[in-house]
């Protein structure tokens, strides 16, 4: 779009479906070790042809994330490229650029892949890792755009970028034209989205809470009631806990043992809060993980609604583990708990990286008083567990509650 911009603004319509490649699988990968996304502007598979361009202009998108996926690497990218009567040859463009800025003007060229080939009536992906290794965007916006070689200006036959011709979303679509101008698409008349996208991963750790909070209801007075978090890293790279923090007043403590921890992509650890109120009525505090992740902490509200009084007429009565042992074990441990009254139990070993080993109880009833349970120390396929921390959980009408033991080997 040089001199002549008014002239050759996207004025050809004609509709060109496209087969688009894999955009429904590109939110994972078996064998990654962390979540793949997709940035896209456009919609619909309606496209409509631009053949404005001559040699040396650059048309493309502007992508803006949110704050806490920043650093990202791009994986991929994705182009649409079409005639408007299908058919023409595959065609050798100058280069895919990007940019790590946007408008009104991205700055010079942080990444450079030359000579990419497009085929007609699909939208061409590029894989920029196997080809430029890491391409690292620190912070948002970047611009990504297809550096022209052929000149496709009124040429009816001429392939070239499409646009989804469902309205241009102002800022977020870029033409670089003749005298070497950067232009807001939208500015220019076109009235669609350039068909881009771009495949990336946060390249940070990144700690999600599960649950994301935490409701403590109806639990005894005077009597120690915990909740388990499993805190999951969905990044793409390792996350180191530095500190938790917060829920550290009574009526509420907490299981600080993973601070210092390290948590690999994909991986997840468990920690406990616990609640020991001695007076009826609310609380609430909130549990920090302070890390190196996006973001740099996540929090885990924490809500106490009912307490209700042991003893009294209606009242329901205690859960308490009493003791593992031995603790250390192996093989076997001995897990000792005290019912107020007859009820129905769960209990389960969980690992610290939040995965259910064995069930030891499935909604089995078991009388008042002290009662006990035995862990071989095997998983629920009869395998030998291997050495580390493990977490007994014991679930009951009248609460619940978790102990740390390690199994030895």
């Amino acid at each position: 779009m040089h001199s002549a911009i008014a002239v050759r603004t996207c004025v050809l319509r004609a509709l060109l479906v496209f087969a688009v490649l894999s955009l429904l699988s590109l939110a994972s990968d078996a064998s990654a070790q962390c979540t793949e996304l997709t940035a896209q502007h456009f919609t619909g598979l309606g496209q409509i042809v631009c053949p404005c361009f001559v040699p040396n202009e650059q048309a493309g998108a502007v992508f803006t994330l949110t704050p806490g996926q920043y650093p990202i690497q791009i994986l991929r990218v994705g182009i649409g490229w079409g005639s408007q009567f299908g058919g023409a040859p595959t065609q050798l463009e100058n280069a895919i650029k990007i940019y790590q800025g946007g408008l009104p003007n991205p700055g010079a060229p942080a990444y450079t892949l030359l000579g990419p080939q497009l085929v007609d009536g699909l939208i061409n992906e590029f894989d920029l890792e196997a080809q430029l290794g890491v391409v690292k965007i620190d912070s948002g916006p970047f611009t990504v755009t297809l550096e022209f070689l052929n000149s496709n200006a009124g040429d009816i036959f001429a392939p070239s970028v499409v646009h989804d011709g469902n309205g241009c979303q102002a800022g977020k679509n870029v033409v670089f034209a003749d005298p070497g101008v950067w232009y807001d698409a939208c500015v220019l008349g076109v009235t669609g989205d350039w068909v881009f996208y771009v495949v990336y991963q946060s390249v940070q750790g990144i700690g999600v809470a599960t649950p994301s909070s935490v409701d403590l209801d109806g639990v005894p007075v005077s009597v120690p009631t915990c909740e388990a978090i499993t805190l999951m890293n969905t990044g793409c790279d390792t996350l180191s806990i530095a500190g938790i923090v917060g829920c550290s007043t009574a009526p509420f403590s907490l299981d600080t043992t993973m601070t210092s921890h390290a948590i690999p992509p994909s991986g997840s650890t468990q920690l406990d809060v616990c609640v020991t109120p001695t007076v009826q009525g609310p609380d609430n505090c909130e549990v920090v993980v302070v890390h190196d992740g996006a973001g740099g902490s996540t929090a885990i509200p924490v809500q106490l609604g009912l307490v209700t009084a042991v003893h009294g007429e209606g009242a329901p009565e205690a859960l308490r583990i009493l003791s593992v042992h031995p603790n250390p074990f192996n093989p076997s441990a001995t897990l000792r708990f005290e019912l107020g009254a007859r009820a129905s139990v769960v209990a389960d070993v969980w690992s610290v990286t939040g995965e259910r080993v064995k069930v030891l109880a499935d909604n089995v009833t078991f009388d008042a008083g002290d009662n006990a349970l035995v862990w071989d120390g095997t998983n629920a396929r009869g395998e030998a567990a291997a050495s580390g921390v493990y977490y007994f959980r014991v679930s009951t009408p009248l609460g619940h509650q978790t102990v740390r033991a390690v199994l030895l080997k």
